[in-house]
């Protein structure tokens, strides 16, 4: 059979993405693993992006989705049922390799297990090791093969304590491009005359109740002393409206709910309010300025103050080595803050262009286009060490999958 491996079977794939932002990346390679090799099996854990691309679903991402300490406590008893069936899976199954992408507190659980049963372990868009507890890149490095990191500067982080690693660029540069051009998007809305800001409160529902309320409240007091300024509100793939429109009542904020349009809102918009996490990268690279937000409930938000290591928390910032955009988060978190540091930016046009030309150099330090492509590549010749090459397959051109966004 085409495409099968030397030793007469397909080979096997088990992915563990347990947030929205890694199923958006985990689709992006495995298209382009399906694309080289047809015949490769699947599996694991993973959303609607990478079912889309063939991923057979233990489980989904909806499942898993969690954030805080409180709130993986409430849902322990279905980790650690989800935990024990995917041991089960490893063991029974033993796939050729073992793809961990983010979702630190439950993949390095997988990979302990993974290295005991002697499958080659791949951790994809590695922990923040740099900015919680650095020491734990020894930990992790014991227990998988080799990393694939999506940052330049992780490279040394990771080689430094002897693990295997290699950079491929980021996977998001070259995907995160609005369909339409901004006057036209603006146009469309009906969105001519005074300034027009995005609120990304993120795609999880914890979030949207710790965060949009914050926003709409910033969103009243910046159109209090600029009436003209209108809004969009463009939902994640993950947030029901249902789950939005209760915050929605009683402001009269002039807000347009979107859905599948996240990367037209904010590069149509003059300023976004963005929380935390791959959203501020996309909103970086479609050159917006920004201001980075974030809360969680106070346990999480105490621990965080001690755990985080770093001065910032914003991936625009991270990367560039300094601030270049505004950060509120925990009791920074408020409503009056934002919105005064929003309407010094609108007021400020040398400002707003300073952060363009700062997100720019941003953007220049993540890599050229193609990287989960690169990736996928790579994948391939480590399964071929693993389980021998594969026979010569013609391939269509790739299609590449998007959710229009991390934040919707």
């Amino acid at each position: 059979m085409s495409g099968m491996s030397s030793g007469g079977r397909p080979p096997r794939v088990f992915f563990v993405a347990g947030e929205h932002s890694g199923d958006l990346q985990g689709s992006l390679v495995l298209t382009h693993l399906k694309r080289l090799r047809p015949d490769l099996v699947a599996e694991g854990i993973g959303g609607p992006l990478m079912k889309k691309a063939g991923l057979h679903c233990l489980h989904s991402i909806d499942e898993l989705a969690v954030i805080g300490f409180i709130e993986v406590l409430k849902n322990l008893r279905h980790f650690l049922n989800v935990f024990d069936e995917v041991k089960q899976h490893l063991a029974a199954h033993r796939p050729d390799l073992l793809v961990l992408i983010d979702y630190p507190g439950f993949n390095t659980r997988v990979a302990t297990v993974a290295k005991e049963l002697g499958i080659h372990v791949v951790y994809y868009i590695t922990p923040q090791v740099w900015a919680w507890n650095p020491s734990r890149v020894h930990k992790i490095t014991r227990i998988i093969d080799e990393a694939v990191v999506v940052f330049s500067f992780e490279e040394k982080i990771w080689r430094r304590a002897g693990a295997r690693v290699s950079w491929f660029g980021h996977p998001l540069v070259g995907i995160t491009e609005a369909r339409q051009p901004p006057g036209q998007f603006r146009a469309e809305l009906g969105l001519d005359g005074g300034p027009v800001i995005s609120l990304l409160p993120g795609s999880r529902s914890q979030e949207i109740r710790y965060i949009l309320p914050g926003l709409l409240d910033a969103a009243v007091l910046i159109l209090k002393a600029r009436p003209a300024t209108r809004f969009l509100l463009p939902l994640a793939g993950t947030i029901q409206e249902s789950l939005v429109l209760p915050h929605l009542r009683g402001r009269n904020l002039p807000l347009t709910l979107l859905r599948g349009q996240t990367y037209e809102a904010v590069a149509a918009s003059d300023l976004a309010l963005v929380a935390s996490g791959t959203a501020t990268l996309e909103t970086a690279l479609l050159g917006t300025p920004m201001i980075i937000v974030y809360q969680s409930n106070l346990l999480t938000s105490v621990m965080s103050k001690f755990l985080i290591q770093k001065p910032h928390i914003g991936l625009p910032n991270v990367v560039a080595g300094r601030q270049i955009v505004p950060e509120f988060i925990r009791w920074r978190f408020r409503p009056r803050l934002i919105a005064d540091e929003a309407l010094s930016i609108l007021a400020h046009p040398r400002r707003q262009d300073t952060i363009r030309r700062q997100l720019a150099q941003v953007r220049s330090l993540l890599g050229p286009p193609g990287a989960s492509e690169r990736v996928a590549r790579h994948l391939l010749e480590r399964l071929a060490e693993l389980v021998g090459p594969a026979e010569p397959v013609v391939h269509a051109e790739p299609t590449t999958p998007t959710d229009r966004g991390a934040a919707g």
